[in-house]
């Protein structure tokens, strides 16, 4: 066997890795058996929780070198074939149709987190039909005034749906934005194999079709979402980056809306050519890896972080992940300056009302952190991390009690590992349900007993002992 891998067989019960590793420089790859991937706060299950013979896992953290979304262990003796990220990149690089494969896998498991977090401010229950999201989003651009934009999205609605619910809408409200002056939607300037966008020009639109990804040569792209009435920007990409991979893989519509900053020039690659362009480009596929990956893990962290129920879990949560985001280790103890203000903490966590007060003299109140303007110093990240921790312990405890309590929650998963251990029975691949568990909100920030005093992390030092596993792998070579 080659340096860089390794067989190990892990005992039942055994951990391959847990949450928030660090050391992540390595993916794994089932041989025979199977594990389960458990995530620290219990609202949210995995897109796929439970991973068999021939799958692999631990991908997306060692390809981008993040913490460790999960924890991984062992359901039953599974041997483990483990593969440094370098040379599995190697491999899959020279099998395109496997890289396809992946890509498609991942892109699957990004829409149904980016769903999951949406959902999670979306009043209307009601779904929504295809083509009447599609003119719901053009309508937010003409009434916000962003007649370029709304333009684009109202044709393209009348292109795709010329016999749409609303198309008689959707073409009143071209002709209102005519009588600016506009006429015509913008096309890109073809100048070779390259595409020439203008400033604000948008590329592709939340909602349409999509048969080309796009690698940025020149020029930035900002990546928005429409969401209960507001345009959100996720990311903004600069040269070298890859968007647009998501539709052309999966066969969905576009998740996001892509708009050029400043002059763009792009290099288009269409759906029916991927395959022959990364058999003779290869380096694709590791960018393709990349931006996916990236969303991934930014998207899951930020899910399961808004996914607790308490306030002051959520904002001590938000914090943590602001560090990881700018590749802050949370063992660091060196000081730390975010641009990040207290309201910014308060918004994204999702603290309003009454709570809002409440949460802020909290915080306020913690000796390691300092606002200052629209910046954010923490003293010692380990010290943030720890005080997290408590607060999310505290928080799933709350959660077992209030979804009928600890032993409905292990009955489920003993559930789980009795149906992958029973040889004629299911083979782990089980289908995606039940993603959020809906815990009111609880009238408490901290729901402290009586009495009860914050604890004290600033004197309690390294709080996090080495976690001691049920049983360490075997190496078999």
């Amino acid at each position: 066997m080659l340096s860089d891998t390794k067989k190990s067989l892990f005992k039942k019960g055994a951990y391959i890795y847990v949450e928030g590793d660090e050391d992540v420089d390595e993916v794994y790859i089932i041989e025979r058996g199977a594990v389960e991937l458990i995530s620290e706060n219990k609202r949210i299950k995995r897109y796929k929780p439970v991973v068999t013979d021939g799958e692999i896992f631990g991908f997306i953290t060692a390809l981008i070198r993040r913490p460790r979304m999960e924890s991984v262990v062992a359901l039953k003796d599974t041997v483990v074939v483990t593969v440094n990220r370098s040379r599995f990149i190697y491999l899959v690089q020279r099998n395109p149709e496997i890289a396809i494969k992946i890509i498609r896998y991942f892109a699957e498991e990004l829409r149904l987190y980016d769903e999951m977090l949406f959902s999670l401010n979306d009043t209307d229950p009601l779904v929504v039909p295809e083509e009447l999201k599609l003119f719901n989003i053009g309508e937010y651009y003409h009434r916000a005034k962003s007649y370029r934009y709304a333009y684009y999205v109202l044709t393209r609605y009348i292109e795709l749906f010329p016999s749409g619910i609303e198309i008689d809408t959707a073409r009143m409200m071209i002709q209102d934005i005519e009588k600016t002056g506009m006429r015509s939607v913008p096309e890109a300037v073809k100048s070779g194999v390259y595409k020439l966008f203008t400033d604000q020009q948008m590329v592709f639109c939340e909602n349409e079709p999509g048969d080309e990804l796009y690698i940025i040569k020149d020029g930035k792209i900002k990546i928005t979402k429409v969401s209960e009435n507001n345009e959100i920007l996720l990311s903004v990409l600069r040269e070298g980056d890859i968007f647009g991979e998501l539709a052309i893989v999966s066969d969905k519509p576009r998740n996001a809306s892509a708009i050029c900053i400043g002059r763009t020039t792009l290099l288009p690659i269409r759906k029916e050519n991927l395959t022959w362009v990364l058999s003779k480009s290869p380096g694709i596929i590791n960018k393709i890896f990349m931006a996916i990956s990236q969303r991934i893990w930014f998207t899951y962290i930020n899910l399961e972080a808004k996914l607790y129920v308490k306030p002051v879990t959520r904002t001590y949560a938000i914090m943590e992940n602001r560090l990881l985001q700018d590749n802050i280790s949370l063992k660091s103890k060196e000081p730390v300056t975010l641009n990040f203000s207290i309201e910014e903490v308060m918004r994204t966590a999702g603290v309003t009302g009454k709570m809002k007060d409440q949460v802020t003299g909290l915080v306020l109140e913690d000796t390691n952190l300092e606002f200052n303007f629209s910046q954010l110093t923490i003293r010692n990240p380990s010290v943030l991390s720890s005080r997290a921790k408590y607060f999310k312990s505290r928080d799933q405890m709350h959660a077992s009690s209030e979804s009928g309590g600890v032993q409905e929650k292990q009955s489920k998963r003993e559930d789980i590992r009795a149906a992958v251990e029973d040889e004629d029975g299911p083979t782990g691949h089980m289908e995606v349900e039940n993603m959020i568990d809906n815990t009111p909100e609880t009238p408490s920030a901290l729901d402290l007993a009586p009495g009860e005093e914050q604890p004290n992390f600033e004197t309690s030092g390294d709080i996090d002992e080495e976690l001691k596993l049920p049983s360490q792998e075997i190496d078999l070579e």
